[in-house]
C-alpha cells in the first residue's frame, strides 16, 4: 500500500512546492520550494527502492512457503473488499481472525486448516480484498500478498449478495484475476450475506444471473454444507481415489505417490503395503503394473469395483 501511494505521489510532488519556488533568492539562486522538492524526491525515491527490495524478499519467501505446502490441497478466498472473506474463514476453520465491516480489514494472507467432508484437511487462505479500477502499481504491490491465490488448487470467489453493486464487484474481481494470470483456475462463486437480502424476488433474480453460484451466509451458517460439498467435488475433479499395493521396499514408488498425489493412509501386511491415495487420473498409467496393483478405493459399506473400472471412475 505504501509503495503504491509513493509511486502515485512521486510525479505530483512538484505541485506541493510551487508556492515557495516563486520566491526570489537572488541572482543564480533557486527558491526554497525547488530545494525542498529535490530533497523530497530523493527521499521518496530511496523509500521506493527500499520497499521494492523488501517486497522482492517477501515474494521469494512467500513462494518458498507456498511451495513447501505441495503435499496439501490449497483453497484461496478471493473477492471484493468487505465481502465477508474473513468471516467465512472463521466459520469454516474455527479461527478467530479479525473480521470487520470496513474496507481492507485484511492486508496480509492468513492460512488455516479446513477439514473438508469427504476429502480431508486442506489449507484455506484469506487474501486482501480487491477494488474496482485497481491501479497497476497496486496490483504489483499486492503480488507478494496474493502468492497464495496464484498457487491455489481452487478459488472461492466471495461476493456480497446484499450489495447493490454486486454485479460490478464480481466483474471487478474477475478483471483483477485476469491481471494476475489466474482466471483459468477452478473457481466457485460464493454469494455471501444472503441473509441480508430479505426480499425473495431479489434473491431469485440474483441466483438466476449466477445459476452456478452457491448462496451462503457465513454469519448464520446458511448454505455452508453445500459449499463444503461443492469445494470437495471441485478438488476431486481429475483425481482418482485408489489403493496401491506394492512391496514395502519400493521406495521409488512410495516417493512418487507422495510427490504427485495425496497419501491418505498406509496399511502394512507381512509382504506388502497398501497405500490409500488420491492420484491425478492422467498419471495413473505411469504406475508400473509389474511393481504395484492399483484398485479403486472402497470405503466401508461400498461395493468393490472391478479393476478395469479404475479409469472410468
Amino acid at each position: 500500500m505504501e509503495l503504491a501511494q509513493l509511486e502515485y505521489s512521486l510525479p505530483r510532488l512538484k505541485r506541493m512546492w510551487t508556492h515557495l519556488s516563486r520566491l526570489k533568492m537572488g541572482i543564480g539562486m533557486r527558491g526554497p520550494g525547488e530545494k525542498q522538492l529535490e530533497v523530497d524526491r530523493r527521499l521518496v525515491e530511496k523509500r521506493i527502492h527500499d520497499l521494492k527490495q523488501e517486497l522482492g524478499e517477501i515474494h521469494a519467501r512467500r513462494e518458498r512457503q507456498v511451495a513447501a505446502r505441495h503435499e496439501h490441497m490449497t483453497v484461496s478466498l478471493v473477492g471484493y473488499t468487505n465481502a465477508g472473506k474473513s468471516t467465512l474463514l472463521n466459520a469454516l476453520t474455527g479461527a478467530d481472525e479479525l473480521a470487520a465491516d470496513k474496507l481492507f480489514a485484511t492486508l496480509d494472507t492468513r492460512t488455516r486448516r479446513w477439514r473438508l467432508p469427504g476429502w480431508g484437511p486442506v489449507l484455506l487462505s484469506d487474501t486482501v480484498g480487491f477494488i474496482r479500477d485497481l491501479p497497476h502499481r497496486l496490483i504489483a504491490s499486492f503480488k507478494a500478498t496474493l502468492e497464495e491465490t496464484r498457487q491455489a488448487d481452487l478459488l472461492l470467489h466471495v461476493a456480497d449478495a446484499s450489495s447493490p453493486l454486486v454485479d460490478a464487484q464480481i466483474a471487478a474481481v474477475r478483471t483483477v484475476l485476469e491481471e494476475l494470470g489466474v482466471e483459468d483456475k477452478d473457481t466457485l462463486l460464493v454469494l455471501n450475506k444472503i441473509d441480508a437480502l430479505p426480499d425473495r424476488m431479489d434473491r431469485e433474480r440474483l441466483l438466476a444471473r449466477y445459476p452456478h453460484a452457491i448462496a451462503i451466509s457465513a454469519r448464520t451458517g446458511t448454505g455452508m454444507p453445500l459449499l463444503a460439498r461443492a469445494a470437495s467435488d471441485c478438488l476431486g475433479r481429475g483425481f482418482r481415489d485408489v489403493d496401491v499395493r506394492t512391496d514395502p521396499g519400493n521406495g521409488r514408488l512410495l516417493a512418487w505417490l507422495g510427490r504427485h498425489g495425496e497419501v491418505l493412509s498406509r496399511h502394512f501386511s507381512d509382504d506388502s503395503v497398501t497405500i490409500h491415495c488420491r492420484v491425478p487420473a492422467a498419471l495413473l498409467g505411469q504406475i508400473d503394473a509389474a511393481e504395484a496393483v492399483v484398485t479403486p478405493h472402497v470405503s466401508a459399506g461400498e461395493q468393490p469395483v472391478a479393476r478395469d473400472d479404475v479409469a472410468a471412475r
